[in-house]
């Protein structure tokens, strides 16, 4: 529990950092140099892959972790971050070219420096969460990401802009890397027996390749934008994604550790009322939470990034939307994965590139930037679809199930949006535009809190015993507490065939 607390103590610093760099950058670096920027970001997270691919998650796998094992990683890592530093120095130029970017090349070079850094820091960081020092870990990476950012701040600020942004993550990942290095060499490890190449790389190569397919789909609208619309246009998507992705990121990494352990637990036995549980707080979350965020968000990133995004605000909603489907598509394979189930996990992530990669075909012709992110919201909805045809066939969650689960948070979410976009329309300036914003929404919520028995989160919550039971009203089925679990993952009260969540 204390490192789970850490890690999210974590995220919550590094993503109010995370703001605030935002902040300054979005008034200090132009829209065609955050668009070369976001794509040579891309770039580097696709060669990470490589550089680091299987070191990380086999020293958190690991039974023991030992000083030859740390060794053996980082000598891997330091070998695999220079042959991908080589690869993107001497391609640059070619993928300046390529996405027509002048700018693109230079910070390319300039960002393949953190190469030299991110392998070894990323090995040190798991070590040290494997080995139970979570509160080390978390500590470490925000002081890195800190002292990069503020790094990249100064440089900018002394003139050297736009190259100043690009040299964060090179700054950070070298911070981390040595005080990562100091604190894993206070433990002084046990020597342990010798470690080869395939014992780091053991049962990685799937995840990996999945990984890499993934990254590649949700990066494609930022590659397909910089392309045929111009740095501009992808600098205006990326700093409107920054609104909507940081919560996601947030919100999809507390849920995926809170949910891979309990799916695997009941793996064997009471399975099927978990998923329904684990469905119902990732639909609230997904639909209600982005609701909101889709209603408030672009009165919110006007504040964030100051005058003169005006089209990036614009985009907010469809990015929430597309948040929402994505938060659904990626819980749904970490517990396809935790299951073991391989044929979901590639099912889902086939369908999810084929249709983005279809609308963005669409969107191409059209050379519409809200039609780019539309396709991303086809392409992660029909894969959450088909995620749900797999566990209706395996009996794990019924399609009627999954709608009553669904329609109702996305009613709310609705209701919710809607009220936040109604009442920042009220407002003249930004900040104005907020306050009635969120004033409307919090107007709408006791409205909603009137049908509660019918929010399947509702319901939820009381099966599990965090809300206690309220006596049944007339016309409302109402969860009591005779549908608490009886500790093993059944459900009493009702059959074995049966649903959390019947039919009203």
């Amino acid at each position: 529990m204390a490192s789970i607390l850490w890690n999210y103590a974590g995220s919550v610093v590094s993503v109010f950092l995370q703001l605030g760099y935002t902040a300054y950058t979005g008034r200090t670096v132009a829209p065609s140099s955050f668009g070369a920027y976001a794509v040579g970001l891309t770039v580097i997270q696709f060669f990470g892959y490589f550089a680091t691919a299987g070191l990380a998650p086999s020293l958190l796998r690991a039974e023991r972790v030992t000083l030859r094992m740390v060794r053996a990683a980082h000598r891997l890592g330091v070998l695999a971050g220079l042959v991908c530093l080589i690869l993107i120095e001497s391609t640059a130029p070619a993928m300046g070219h390529l996405w027509r970017m002048p700018e693109l090349g230079p910070m390319l070079q300039v960002m393949a420096c953190q190469f030299l850094f991110m392998p070894g820091a990323s090995i040190v960081v798991a070590a040290l969460r494997r080995l139970g020092r979570a509160r080390t870990a978390v500590t470490v990476e925000v002081t890195g990401q800190a002292v990069g950012m503020a790094a990249g701040s100064a440089l900018l600020a002394c003139g050297w802009n736009p190259w100043g942004v690009a040299a964060t993550q090179g700054v950070a990942a070298s911070v981390t890397l040595i005080m990562g290095t100091i604190a894993v060499a206070s433990l002084r490890l046990a020597p342990g027996p010798t470690v080869g190449l395939r014992d780091l790389l053991a049962s990685c190569s799937f995840l990996t390749a999945y990984s890499l397919v993934q990254f590649a789909t949700n990066s494609a609208p930022v590659w397909a934008t910089a392309r045929l619309l111009g740095a501009g246009a992808a600098g205006t998507l990326s700093r409107a994604s920054t609104l909507t992705g940081l919560p996601l990121t947030f919100v999809a990494q507390g849920l995926i550790r809170a949910v891979t352990p309990l799916i695997t637990e009941r793996r064997w036995h009471g399975l099927r009322i978990a998923m329904e549980h684990v469905l119902c707080m990732t639909s609230a979350a997904a639909f209600i939470g982005f609701g909101v965020v889709g209603g408030l968000g672009p009165a919110a990133l006007t504040i964030l990034l100051g005058q003169g995004w005006g089209t990036a605000a614009g985009l907010v909603p469809l990015l929430a939307a597309a948040s929402a489907a994505t938060l659904l598509c990626s819980l749904g394979s970490s517990i396809d994965q935790a299951r073991h189930a391989s044929a979901a996990v590639i099912g889902a992530q086939f369908t999810v590139t084929t249709g983005s990669v279809l609308g963005i075909a669409v969107a191409a012709g059209l050379r519409d930037l809200s039609l780019l992110v539309t396709a991303a919201i086809v392409g992660q909805s029909a894969g959450h679809v088909v995620q749900l045809w797999f566990w209706h066939r395996s009996g794990l969650l019924r399609f009627d199930t999954a709608a009553r689960i669904h329609l109702p948070h996305i009613l709310i979410g609705a209701v919710l949006g809607s009220a936040a976009a109604l009442g920042s329309s009220l407002g003249g300036d930004p900040v104005s535009a907020l306050f009635w914003g969120l004033a409307a929404t919090l107007l709408a919520v006791p409205v909603c809190l009137l049908f509660r028995s019918r929010i399947p989160l509702y319901r939820a919550a009381i099966a599990v015993g965090l809300i206690p039971p309220a006596r049944r009203s007339a016309g409302l089925s109402e969860v009591t507490g005779a549908e608490k679990e009886d500790g093993r993952g059944n459900e009493r009260g009702r059959g074995p065939g049966e649903s959390a969540f019947p039919a009203a």
